[in-house]
């Protein structure tokens, strides 16, 4: 409205210029009180509890200390450690409590009064070993899948690249030596990687596997070809595997997974540097 007159109007859109049309509001001086006879009505059914957190060492050697919390006042929270579904009956945290063994816990915050909160859950890993990364040819710090440990340390990773346990290197050769502690039969080898070539990641072409005593004298024990095509853009996880025809005994394998070279001519990002993923190397 100006100066208490109604106003016309006039909305104009690609079909109207095409077919020659016009759509036209013409509004009152003074507002229309019942125009509208329903609105929409929001409302909550009562009170539910805020979803309580869960935190410790999410991959962890011997044991490891689990705490848990909620910002709500006087809410209980009551937790399971066999993964069965928590409830009021279930036990009650009271204070931290350790965990020596790979455990799923799932929790929920219980108000005297309204509704429970959703329920959490949360996996801690214990580490099925004592090796260790002595070095690499140098991971992203973006992508590092936890640390020096992340390709020994048990976790897998999903078919999103950031989930977390993946660790990345960006146009070179990954390259690894893991200390297995002392000199222990090997029969098998392998490693497990990522391919999502949206986001510049394939598979290895191909990946050697070393063995040593000393850690500087090294072994060929296998030589894996991949076998997944550079053009399939589906998200993949896949292990790469190599039975030996004899057991080596060794302290330290060395592993290089070799990328693609520059990324294809067809791909969006030719030219560039392709990423490796890998989340675990496989020494059995």
């Amino acid at each position: 409205m100006l100066n208490g007159r109604p106003q016309t109007i006039a909305f104009l859109n690609h079909a109207d210029v095409m077919n020659g049309g016009e759509l036209v509001f013409t509004m009152s001086p003074s507002p229309v009180v019942d125009a509208f006879t329903e609105f929409p009505v929001s409302s909550t059914a009562g009170w539910s509890a805020p979803v309580p957190t869960i935190s410790a060492d999410r991959v962890f050697r011997q044991s490891t200390r689990v705490f848990m919390n909620t910002i709500a006042k006087d809410v209980e929270i009551r937790y399971t450690t066999d993964g069965s579904q928590p409830t009021r009956r279930s036990k009650l945290y009271i204070a931290p409590f350790v965990i020596d063994k790979t455990t799923r816990i799932r929790a929920i915050a219980m108000p005297p009064k309204g509704q429970p909160s959703y329920e959490v859950e949360a996996v801690f890993t214990k580490r099925e070993n004592e090796w260790s990364v002595l070095s690499t040819s140098g991971y992203s710090t973006q992508y590092t899948g936890g640390g020096d440990d992340a390709m020994v340390d048990g976790l897998r990773g999903t078919r999103n690249f950031a989930s977390g346990e993946w660790q990345g290197y960006q146009g070179k050769v990954l390259e690894a030596v893991i200390d297995l502690k002392e000199r222990r039969p090997v029969a098998e080898v392998g490693g497990s990687f990522l391919q999502t070539t949206r986001s510049w990641i394939w598979m290895p072409s191909r990946i050697e596997f070393e063995s040593s005593d000393d850690g500087v004298n090294f072994t060929k024990l296998a030589e894996i070809k991949t076998d997944v095509p550079l053009t399939d853009e589906t998200p993949q996880v896949k292990e790469f595997l190599a039975k030996l025809l004899a057991p080596v005994s060794g302290r330290y394998i060395r592993v290089r997974a070799f990328n693609i070279g520059p990324i294809p001519a067809w791909h969006p990002g030719a030219g560039g540097d392709p990423w490796i993923f890998v989340d675990e190397v496989i020494i059995r």
